[in-house]
């Protein structure tokens, strides 16, 4: 089932309220546009405001004020706004569903985040940031996670991105039986899909060198199972093509390829 949230509570909880302002309100309250104050306020999926909502956005940054809902009483925008969205905000201009004005003026600095699975590297801290914050809230002494979870986490292809392992470290914080994460404590399609054996690499060399040289054997190997199709071989391994491209050059640097399977891997071709 689908519901729609009204306008009135999203504009509420950005510009505030006076008292009576629409029904339910029972008090005065600032909005996040004031609360920032002369601080930061991100926006989360802005492709998703109604045609209403984005034009009372565009007056705000335009005009830098704005006003409660019930007041005509202007406050000036102190705080530093970063926008963020996992639409393409060109696509959905084109589409009528986002104002041209409204792109251009939040459009400044356009900062692109790749996602999780196309920065695997990044992976070992951001969980071990979640593994500190949600073991402090759900007071489960629970330190580290075991390289071979680890693993897990760094060869799985991530749809859900970072919002994804923040639950599945949630999930293994409270299933977890000691004060390590485990195999065993991941899910069961986290476990399925893993490719990673720690057992087909020498242990004088680093688990991330370990880890790193497995998957460009995987990007090899899918390449010359494509005929060189890297757009079909990123689809047989659940990666971005750019990721793929990126195992590449680092096989193409290391060397980790025999000279005739570089060939394969010419990367203006497929």
């Amino acid at each position: 089932m689908a519901l729609a949230i009204p306008e009135t509570l999203i504009e509420a909880e950005l510009f505030g309220h006076e008292k009576g302002a629409f029904t339910g309100t029972v008090g005065t309250r600032e909005g996040y546009l004031e609360q920032a104050g002369d601080g930061t306020l991100m926006l989360d999926e802005i492709g998703e405001l109604s045609p209403s909502t984005q034009v009372k956005l565009l007056r705000v940054l335009q005009q830098r004020e704005f006003s409660r809902l019930g007041s005509s009483r202007l406050i000036p925008l102190r705080a530093r706004l970063i926008f963020a969205t996992h639409a393409d905000l060109s696509d959905l201009v084109a589409q009528g569903k986002f104002r041209l004005d409204l792109f251009y003026r939040i459009n400044v600095v356009k900062v692109n985040a790749p996602p999780l699975q196309e920065r695997p590297d990044d992976i070992p801290h951001i969980a071990m940031h979640f593994l500190r914050q949600y073991s402090e809230i759900y007071q489960k002494l629970v330190e580290d996670i075991h390289p071979n979870a680890m693993a897990m986490l760094q060869s799985y292809s991530w749809p859900g991105n970072v919002r994804e392992l923040e639950n599945i470290i949630q999930r293994a914080i409270i299933v977890a039986a000691d004060g390590s994460i485990r195999e065993k404590d991941l899910p069961l399609n986290i476990q399925s899909e893993s490719v990673v054996n720690i057992g087909d690499y020498h242990p004088a060399s680093s688990f991330e060198r370990q880890l790193r040289d497995y998957k460009i054997k995987l990007a090899a190997t899918a390449v010359r199972d494509n005929n060189g199709n890297k757009t079909l071989a990123a689809r047989s391994l659940h990666i971005s093509r750019a990721y793929l491209h990126r195992l590449i050059r680092l096989s193409e640097q290391d060397h980790f390829l025999e000279p005739e399977n570089l060939e394969s891997l010419d990367l203006e071709s497929a």
